[in-house]
Parts: structure tokens; C-alpha cells; sequence
């Protein structure tokens, strides 16, 4: 699956919203409910998604440890980059802590087919944290 395949898998979700970047760059950001639950940026090295979320699964023991092994692998730590963040705060995901995350709790670049589907269901579970479900 690529970009345009995951942006057309969470546009098939109208609890999702979608902005581009009025930069002109080739970003998207995605909101349920005024709550930003990922970006997407594209460039000539491939794309990236960047998710967003202070407790992102924590209390949901239901998903599967494969899931959330791909997760952790994933947490953006602070880089000190002069965002709102800086130092990095305290986040939960998937019910384990960490210290000094970014704003972006998790990144992921170029990712695979086994990744993709992982974000699936990580976005899936941000909307229902977010209370996004009608």
C-alpha cells in the first residue's frame, strides 16, 4: 500500500477530516473531531505519517502484541527541534509509558505493508479514544 492507498483507506472514514498544508507542500493533516490524529507528507524520498496522541490504546489490552511491538518501535523521541514540546513529555501507548516524546508520539517512514497495517489500527484506535464514533 502506498500514500494515495492509506489516504483513500482513512478517507473512507467520514469521522476522518482532511487539510492540506497551505504551504503548498505535499501534507495532509487528518482530524477527528478537531483532534489531530496524524499527518502525511510525501517528498521525492517517499512519505511519511506522523501520529499524534498523549495516551494512544491505553486501555484497550485487546490489541495484539505484534501491534503494539510495531508501535513502540515507533515512538518519535524530542529532538529539542524549538517545537511546543521541547523537552519531550511523558506518553502512554498501548498501556507502556515513555519519557522525552515528541509531539509527534509516532513516525513512520516509507512504511510496509505490515506497518501500514498497524497504523490502520492505530488511527482506528485514536478515533475511538478521541470519542469519534457515531
Amino acid at each position: 500500500m502506498n500514500a494515495l492507498e492509506f489516504i483513500t483507506h482513512l478517507q473512507g472514514n467520514d469521522e476522518f477530516s482532511f487539510s492540506k498544508d497551505e504551504n503548498g507542500d505535499k501534507k495532509w493533516w487528518v482530524k477527528c473531531k478537531d483532534h489531530l490524529v496524524c499527518e502525511i507528507q510525501c517528498s521525492p524520498k517517499g512519505w511519511d505519517v506522523w501520529v499524534y496522541g498523549d495516551c494512544i490504546g491505553g486501555h484497550d489490552s485487546a490489541i495484539d502484541e505484534n501491534i503494539k511491538e510495531i508501535a513502540w518501535a515507533n515512538i518519535t523521541l524530542c529532538k529539542d527541534c524549538g517545537a511546543e514540546c521541547a523537552p519531550g513529555r511523558h506518553k502512554t501507548v498501548f498501556g507502556k509509558g515513555f519519557d522525552n516524546v515528541c509531539q509527534s508520539t509516532l513516525a513512520f517512514s516509507n512504511p510496509e505493508t505490515d506497518t501500514l497495517d498497524c497504523l490502520k489500527i492505530i488511527v482506528s484506535v485514536i478515533k475511538d479514544d478521541v470519542g469519534c464514533i457515531t
